[in-house]
Protein backbone atom coordinates (compact mmCIF):
# COMPACT_ATOMS: atom_id res chain seq x y z
CA UNK A 1 0.00 0.00 0.00
CA UNK A 2 2.88 2.66 0.51
CA UNK A 3 4.36 1.69 -2.43
CA UNK A 4 1.04 2.51 -4.19
CA UNK A 5 0.81 5.47 -2.49
CA UNK A 6 4.48 6.69 -3.02
CA UNK A 7 3.93 6.00 -6.40
CA UNK A 8 0.71 7.38 -6.93
CA UNK A 9 2.26 10.73 -5.55
CA UNK A 10 5.20 10.65 -7.87
CA UNK A 11 3.06 10.21 -11.00
CA UNK A 12 0.43 13.26 -9.65
CA UNK A 13 3.71 15.58 -9.56
CA UNK A 14 5.19 14.99 -12.65
CA UNK A 15 1.80 15.08 -14.13
CA UNK A 16 1.57 18.09 -12.93
CA UNK A 17 4.77 19.77 -15.13
CA UNK A 18 4.44 20.88 -18.60
CA UNK A 19 6.96 23.05 -20.85
CA UNK A 20 4.49 25.86 -21.62
CA UNK A 21 1.56 26.75 -20.58
CA UNK A 22 -0.53 29.32 -22.11
CA UNK A 23 -0.48 31.92 -18.83
CA UNK A 24 3.17 32.47 -19.74
CA UNK A 25 3.79 31.56 -23.39
CA UNK A 26 5.21 34.63 -24.80
CA UNK A 27 3.12 36.83 -27.50
CA UNK A 28 4.37 36.05 -31.11
CA UNK A 29 3.90 40.21 -32.16
CA UNK A 30 5.82 40.84 -28.68
CA UNK A 31 8.78 38.50 -29.59
CA UNK A 32 8.92 39.96 -33.10
CA UNK A 33 9.15 43.45 -31.45
CA UNK A 34 12.27 42.09 -29.93
CA UNK A 35 13.97 42.28 -33.41
CA UNK A 36 13.46 45.97 -34.27
CA UNK A 37 13.97 47.29 -30.56
CA UNK A 38 16.79 48.73 -29.34
CA UNK A 39 17.96 50.68 -25.82
CA UNK A 40 20.67 53.38 -25.53
CA UNK A 41 21.80 55.22 -21.89
CA UNK A 42 23.71 58.33 -21.37
CA UNK A 43 25.83 57.84 -18.43
CA UNK A 44 27.19 60.45 -15.87
CA UNK A 45 30.04 59.23 -13.63
CA UNK A 46 28.59 55.72 -13.81
CA UNK A 47 24.61 56.89 -13.32
CA UNK A 48 22.71 56.55 -15.73
CA UNK A 49 20.66 60.06 -16.52
CA UNK A 50 18.38 58.97 -19.72
CA UNK A 51 17.45 56.02 -21.09
CA UNK A 52 15.75 55.34 -24.22
CA UNK A 53 13.91 52.22 -25.35
CA UNK A 54 13.15 51.94 -29.15
CA UNK A 55 10.88 49.61 -30.93
CA UNK A 56 10.36 50.42 -34.76
CA UNK A 57 6.80 49.52 -35.33
CA UNK A 58 6.20 49.82 -39.48
CA UNK A 59 7.50 46.49 -40.14
CA UNK A 60 5.42 45.10 -37.00
CA UNK A 61 1.87 47.05 -37.54
CA UNK A 62 -0.06 46.57 -40.59
CA UNK A 63 -1.46 50.28 -40.07
CA UNK A 64 2.29 51.39 -40.58
CA UNK A 65 3.75 49.25 -43.03
CA UNK A 66 2.94 51.05 -46.34
CA UNK A 67 3.36 54.52 -44.24
CA UNK A 68 6.09 57.22 -45.84
CA UNK A 69 7.12 57.45 -42.00
CA UNK A 70 9.08 55.97 -39.54
CA UNK A 71 7.18 55.46 -36.23
CA UNK A 72 9.00 53.97 -33.32
CA UNK A 73 7.53 53.34 -29.84
CA UNK A 74 9.38 54.73 -27.39
CA UNK A 75 9.83 54.21 -23.73
CA UNK A 76 12.32 57.12 -21.96
CA UNK A 77 13.84 57.72 -18.41
CA UNK A 78 14.69 61.23 -17.54
CA UNK A 79 16.67 60.90 -13.94
CA UNK A 80 16.37 64.27 -13.25
CA UNK A 81 13.30 65.35 -15.30
CA UNK A 82 11.07 67.83 -14.84
CA UNK A 83 7.88 67.23 -12.00
CA UNK A 84 5.55 69.30 -14.59
CA UNK A 85 4.18 66.88 -17.25
CA UNK A 86 4.37 69.01 -19.93
CA UNK A 87 8.50 69.23 -19.80
CA UNK A 88 8.66 65.32 -19.02
CA UNK A 89 10.39 62.65 -21.06
CA UNK A 90 10.68 63.72 -24.56
CA UNK A 91 9.33 66.93 -23.92
CA UNK A 92 12.08 67.92 -21.58
CA UNK A 93 13.58 70.95 -22.58
CA UNK A 94 17.17 69.74 -21.86
CA UNK A 95 17.12 66.96 -23.96
CA UNK A 96 16.42 66.46 -27.86
CA UNK A 97 15.44 63.01 -29.53
CA UNK A 98 16.56 62.64 -34.07
CA UNK A 99 16.56 60.01 -36.57
CA UNK A 100 19.41 60.58 -38.92
CA UNK A 101 19.34 64.11 -38.10
CA UNK A 102 15.65 65.22 -38.20
CA UNK A 103 13.23 66.42 -35.63
CA UNK A 104 10.35 64.31 -35.20
CA UNK A 105 6.67 65.15 -36.78
CA UNK A 106 5.06 64.24 -33.88
CA UNK A 107 5.42 62.95 -30.25
CA UNK A 108 2.22 61.39 -28.78
CA UNK A 109 2.39 60.66 -25.04
CA UNK A 110 0.96 57.06 -24.45
CA UNK A 111 -1.15 56.24 -21.37
CA UNK A 112 -0.30 53.10 -19.09
CA UNK A 113 -3.71 51.60 -20.15
CA UNK A 114 -2.80 52.46 -24.01
CA UNK A 115 -3.31 49.48 -26.81
CA UNK A 116 0.70 49.89 -28.61
CA UNK A 117 2.36 48.86 -24.80
CA UNK A 118 1.19 45.54 -25.42
CA UNK A 119 3.75 44.78 -27.95
CA UNK A 120 6.50 46.57 -25.76
CA UNK A 121 8.89 44.35 -24.96
CA UNK A 122 10.49 46.38 -21.97
CA UNK A 123 7.89 47.62 -19.90
CA UNK A 124 8.39 49.74 -16.26
CA UNK A 125 6.96 52.21 -13.95
CA UNK A 126 9.64 55.18 -14.42
CA UNK A 127 9.51 55.57 -17.88
CA UNK A 128 7.24 57.91 -20.10
CA UNK A 129 5.73 55.77 -23.30
CA UNK A 130 5.71 57.66 -26.81
CA UNK A 131 4.23 57.10 -30.48
CA UNK A 132 6.64 59.22 -32.48
CA UNK A 133 6.99 59.43 -35.65
CA UNK A 134 9.77 60.86 -38.21
CA UNK A 135 10.02 61.38 -41.96
CA UNK A 136 10.98 58.14 -43.23
CA UNK A 137 14.74 58.09 -43.86
CA UNK A 138 16.22 57.74 -47.15
CA UNK A 139 19.07 54.84 -46.19
CA UNK A 140 18.16 51.67 -44.22
CA UNK A 141 20.38 52.44 -41.27
CA UNK A 142 18.22 54.56 -38.89
CA UNK A 143 20.13 56.13 -36.29
CA UNK A 144 17.98 57.65 -33.21
CA UNK A 145 20.13 59.81 -31.36
CA UNK A 146 18.79 61.48 -27.61
CA UNK A 147 20.96 64.49 -26.50
CA UNK A 148 21.28 66.23 -23.28
CA UNK A 149 22.68 69.57 -22.47
CA UNK A 150 24.51 68.20 -19.99
CA UNK A 151 25.09 65.61 -19.98
CA UNK A 152 26.22 64.74 -24.01
CA UNK A 153 24.44 62.01 -26.16
CA UNK A 154 23.55 58.49 -26.74
CA UNK A 155 22.58 56.67 -30.33
CA UNK A 156 20.81 53.35 -31.31
CA UNK A 157 21.30 52.10 -34.67
CA UNK A 158 18.20 50.13 -36.22
CA UNK A 159 17.72 48.39 -39.62
CA UNK A 160 14.31 49.97 -41.97
CA UNK A 161 12.91 46.57 -43.32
Amino acid sequence: MKILTILFLALLSLGGCASRSGFFAPDVLEEKALAFTQKAEIYNSLEIKASLVATYLNPLLKAYQNDKRAHFLMSVFIDDDYSDPDKQGLFNPDYTITLNGQKPISIKPLDNEDDLLKIAPVKNVWSHYYLVTFPKPATAKMELLLKSQRYGASSLVLEAE
